[in-house]
């Protein structure tokens, strides 16, 4: 009696549903964009000041770089912004006069899995000296594939389907014994 359950089950997994739901979702193709903030500073200058940063982008996408130059106490008289590879510039942003109030600039740029380098010089003014800036890079993958949903209801539906014929059939079997 063990090697005939033994068969059943064997051909329930083979012709069951996950080996449905499986197909199902690999046929599926939709997208998803999961952002990841890799970096955030917002730091204060006194006179000019210069900050290098290293992020990693762990897969290809898209970067996107806010700068900010924020009106404390006075407006920065320079805000300048790089982004580069080892040997390439990616993005650049130059800002040598504020007329006041925040002026935040966005940029974007593409990359693959590596690692990445964002330089900020900044200088201050006024009778203080000193000023505020921000930095803030996103990074957005590029689309991701997910099984569409239509795909999930289907292969639910059929997977429900086979259950209820599985469970009839041994009601069928009980009342014939």
């Amino acid at each position: 009696m063990a090697p005939m359950r033994m068969a059943r089950i064997v051909r329930r997994v083979r012709t069951g549903f996950p080996g449905i739901a499986a197909l199902l979702l690999c046929l599926g193709a939709g997208s998803a964009r999961a952002e990841m903030v890799l970096l955030s500073s917002t730091t204060l200058v006194s006179g000019t000041e210069s900050a290098s940063f290293s992020f990693d982008a762990p897969g290809p996408g898209t970067v996107e770089a806010q700068v900010a130059n924020l009106d404390w106490p006075q407006p920065l008289t320079s805000l300048n912004f790089l982004a580069t590879t080892g040997n390439q510039v990616l993005s650049s942003w130059s800002n040598q006069s504020s007329l006041g109030g925040p002026n935040w600039q966005t940029l974007y740029f593409q990359v693959r899995p590596g690692t990445y380098f964002a330089d900020v010089l900044a200088s201050a003014g006024g009778p203080l000296d000193l000023g505020l800036w921000s930095l803030s890079l996103t990074f957005t993958p590029a689309a991701v594939p997910l099984p569409s949903s239509l795909a999930l209801l289907l292969a639910g539906l059929v997977g429900f389907a086979l259950l209820l014929r599985q469970a009839r059939l041994r009601q069928g079997r009980r009342a014939a014994a």
